[in-house]
């Protein structure tokens, strides 16, 4: 090879490496480049593509990842932009609308300082950047810095005195500072200065809203609506003036206007959906979703809409099949898995629901919708404490959401916390008069405190007509006179109840008890009426104490015998016929039947719960526990055997009380009004220390069996417990006073010598 040759073949070899050297930055910029053609022509899926090319060569090019963040918003993915602008502003520090788009970003997340930083970082580039001091004046007033937050917008508006966004800044530093004159004239100047920019106009009617005054509200409403008649934000708003007004008709026609502007737009559709719900009009809410899916065919968000609906409305087969379609497609979806833990919770499924639950409150912190239904699912699991703490994230998330007040209200009535209870309630009717969860709860937080009068204040300003087909509200109103000494008023409202709901032993209870007084000859005849009106188990229960008490023991056997036959799954049936059998001493022969039964059917519920009771009576407790594990292993949700087997639990040395626990709410949820069950779960809260809760629970079961020894036993030690010495004194004393015998009676007369010497 000659030299010339050599040296060209030299010369070529480097004009390629040089060029390969340069290639990489060359086709960045024209990626970058063309994005930007592209952004012209509004083309920005291609825009997009171009830039993520040019990002892929060069992972630090400043200037395209912050096109593709502004695209990204422009897209509606604000976490992907957020993405890109903070890495643009980290490359780039002279990058100042980058800067303040992530301080921005922090801004609406409550991150204050991280937005502090960013801004801080635009004006050292450049201490009088507009936007900057803009947002510093938003930092400042959210962190409660009046004076340099208008130190800061007065910078601004020194630079532009015509600039409308800043003296809408400046009005709201004013609010905050309760100067509302000052403020709405800057509200009104920003919208002279720009009387085309409709959120000038919202700003004002947001201050007219905050101050109550709707005179001021229509007046600006009326303003804007010839000025923006397809803004769909004003038909909003028009409709929820109307809604406060309560003029639903015309609330009705705004937000179909928005349907008839924005056809294409799904999210409206939801809206107008959630209206008809919040009025309760859930024919026009399924319509008007149905008639939205023909229209969107593939949209997920309405079919898992519909099929909450259709959960709503009981219409199960509907929802489920919605909520199939939509996890065939997409096993993630939130909506569809919280309607699939919504079904294992009416199945009594709980622990499955939860673990369906749980992953949805990490995944979506910020929806109340799982919270909310987690604290349902705890509370049925016996978790108070984790229901309450679910229930407060929910309303956290959602605080003018009534549902989840009514939920917060049950839980502090079932904690004892009447004034907890009180409370929220109250708020759950302050966002839906119509929540009619949290009416009777509010009734029965003000019954929970003896606050008789105003409770029957309270219902007497409720709906007469609801308040005489309510069986719960006129319960509450019964024990309301009760509590007030109004014995006629209380027979009267309890008889009203009573020929609302023949079937309601509570009231039977009450109203015999107020009718015949202490005479049970009449009692037991009065009880004997009511059962050929209503054959229920409730009543023969009522019965088969009467007849205890009288000494016809055989008549009483026969009473419980009615009730486990009427209501196999009701403890109490069982309960007090081994109490009885063992007071006649014939617990070998009771045990011999059941024993005969389960031998012809292993299975047979009645059979192990009978044989379980029985076992009890005798003292063989691990052969009683063996056959209620049984029974639940065969009917998971037996609130019987949940009961029995929860007392038993808690009466051991060194007891599993978290299980004990467990039970004890499960057979609580079950069966609410039954007084055995509340004995247990008060025991249970009782052996946790957790006195308030246990007194809660054994007034509760006093309500319907006041004369009951054991029970009033049992309120004396956890009164005891809690300090309140005198009132443990005077509830002992009445569970002794009389012939009243119980197998602990002994031990509580010992105790009430020391309790009087102490």
């Amino acid at each position: 090879m000659t030299y010339t040759r050599f040296a060209a073949w030299i010369l070529v070899i480097f004009l390629l490496t040089l060029s390969a050297c340069s290639d990489p930055e060359q086709k960045k910029e024209k990626h970058y480049l063309r994005a930007l053609e592209y952004v012209k022509i509004d083309d920005d899926k291609a825009a997009i593509l171009e830039l993520r090319n040019a990002i892929q060569l060069d992972a630090k090019f400043a200037d395209a990842r912050y096109q593709l963040g502004l695209l990204y918003l422009k897209a509606g993915e604000p976490k992907a932009a957020f993405g890109e602008l903070q890495r643009a502003a980290s490359l780039d520090p002279k990058n100042l609308d980058a800067a303040v788009k992530v301080a921005e970003f922090y801004l609406l997340s409550r991150k204050k300082e991280d937005s502090r930083k960013f801004v801080e970082q635009a004006l050292q580039q450049d201490a009088n950047y507009l936007d900057a001091l803009a947002l510093l004046a938003n930092v400042e007033l959210v962190d409660g810095n009046f004076a340099k937050a208008e130190e800061a917008i007065d910078k601004a508006l020194a630079q532009a005195p015509e600039n409308d966004k800043l003296y809408n800044i400046k009005g709201r530093v004013f609010v905050a500072q309760n100067k509302l004159d000052e403020s709405e004239k800057l509200f009104q100047k920003a919208i002279e200065l720009n009387p085309e920019n409709f959120a000038n106009y919202r700003t004002l009617l947001m201050f007219y809203q905050q101050k109550k005054d709707m005179t001021a509200m229509q007046n600006l409403l009326d303003t804007m609506a010839p000025k923006f008649p397809d803004n769909p934000q004003l038909h909003l708003m028009l409709a929820d003036l109307y809604q406060q007004k309560g003029e639903m008709d015309k609330a009705e026609s705004e937000m179909l206007k928005i349907g008839e502007t924005e056809k294409d737009t799904v999210q409206y559709r939801l809206l107008l959906t959630d209206f008809y719900k919040k009025q309760q009009l859930f024919d026009k809410a399924e319509a008007a979703l149905q008639t939205a899916i023909v229209d969107f065919p593939k949209d997920i968000q309405l079919q898992v809409s519909l099929a909450e609906l259709s959960f709503d409305l009981q219409k199960f087969d509907k929802a489920q099949s919605l909520i199939d379609t939509v996890l065939a497609s997409n096993p993630a979806n939130g909506g569809a898995n919280l309607i699939k833990a919504r079904f294992l919770i009416r199945d009594g499924k709980d622990k499955e629901a939860l673990q369906l639950i749980t992953p949805l409150t990490t995944d979506y912190p910020k929806w109340a919708d799982p919270y909310y239904y987690a604290a349902l699912t705890q509370l049925r699991l016996g978790n108070t404490e984790l229901a309450q703490k679910s229930i407060e994230t929910a309303l956290q998330n959602d605080a003018k959401n009534d549902r989840s007040h009514a939920l917060a209200a049950q839980i502090y009535l079932i904690r004892g916390d009447s004034t907890g209870a009180g409370r929220e309630a109250t708020l759950a009717l302050r966002i839906n008069g119509r929540n009619t969860a949290a009416v009777k709860i509010l009734a029965k937080a003000l019954i929970q405190a003896k606050e008789y009068g105003k409770a029957i204040e309270f219902i007497g300003k409720l709906n007469q007509e609801a308040v005489a087909g309510d069986v719960e509200l006129l319960g509450s109103l019964g024990l309301a006179y009760l509590g007030l000494e109004n014995k006629e008023k209380a027979r009267e409202t309890f008889a009203q109840l009573l020929q609302l709901a023949p079937d309601n032993s509570k009231a039977l209870a009450f109203l015999t008890a107020l009718t015949v007084g202490k005479d049970i000859p009449q009692a037991i005849d009065f009880v004997q009426k009511q059962i050929a009106v209503s054959e229920t188990a409730g009543h023969y229960l009522l019965l088969g104490d009467l007849l205890t008490k009288n000494k016809q023991f055989a008549e009483a056997l026969q009473a419980y015998q009615k009730v486990q036959d009427l209501a196999p799954d009701n403890p109490q049936g069982y309960i007090l016929s081994a109490r009885l059998l063992n007071h006649q001493g014939k617990i070998d022969e009771t045990i011999a039947q059941y024993e005969e039964l389960l031998q012809k059917d292993p299975n047979s519920i009645a059979g192990l719960m009978g044989l379980a009771t029985a076992y009890e009576v005798q003292g063989k407790l691990t052969e009683a526990k063996a056959k209620y594990v049984r029974a639940l292993e065969i009917q998971p949700n037996l609130p019987a055997a949940s009961n029995n087997l929860a007392w038993l639990l808690a009466s051991e040395e060194g007891a599993d009380l978290g299980e004990a626990l467990r039970l004890a709410m499960q057979a609580k949820q079950a069966l609410p009004d039954q007084p055995h069950i509340a004995d247990t779960l008060g025991w249970v809260h009782y052996k946790r220390k957790s006195y308030a809760l246990a007194i809660s629970q054994f007034k509760q079961a006093l309500d319907n069996r006041p004369d009951d020894p054991i029970i009033q036993y049992h309120l004396a030690l956890a009164l005891y417990g809690n300090g309140d010495k005198q009132e443990a004194i005077a509830s002992l004393e009445k569970a002794l006073a009389g012939e009243n015998k119980f197998a602990e009676r002994g031990e509580a007369e010992v105790l009430l010598s020391v309790w009087k010497k102490g």
